[in-house]
């Protein structure tokens, strides 16, 4: 027993190790900061598949931290910093990507999927509704011929 906790208690020595440290990020104002968690939570890292440069390690994804919050001490608008970052990386690195002609199939493939789909189950219902209605009249013209 004496040497688990010899051992819990040398786990937590070493676990500060490894923690990686906050960024503690600047800015002139309150409006600043709160614009700058906005902006790294909604750009995607162009290195990790599926996160935001805010939630990413990357090396990359640290750089563009940093640039954004270099971008915001320049006064520069929301909008300018996105276009700046889609500008270089394309329209992937931003999670909700603009409505342009690049991105039109990106926007719309889901509603043409949806009104084939619906397109294609309306004329199996029918063609099945008239196949049973042909054997049910089948039926009959036998009867009266009989």
């Amino acid at each position: 027993m004496h040497h688990f906790i010899q051992f819990l208690l040398l786990l937590e020595l070493i676990n500060p190790a490894y923690a990686e440290s906050i960024e503690a990020k600047s800015f002139v104002n309150n409006q600043q900061q709160q614009r700058y968690q906005a902006l790294i939570n909604e750009i995607r890292c162009p290195v990790c598949l599926g996160q935001s440069i805010g939630g990413s390690n990357a090396g990359l994804a640290k750089d563009l931290r940093e640039k954004v919050r270099e971008l915001i001490l320049k006064q520069n608008t929301d909008d300018s910093i996105r276009k700046f970052m889609t500008d270089r990386y394309g329209d992937f690195v931003v999670f909700k990507p603009p409505v342009n002609k690049n991105t039109y199939l990106l926007w719309f493939a889901p509603f043409i999927f949806l009104a084939l789909g619906l397109f294609f189950l309306m004329r199996s219902l029918s063609t099945q509704k008239s196949n049973v209605k042909s054997t049910v009249d089948t039926i009959k013209a036998k009867d009266l011929l009989k």
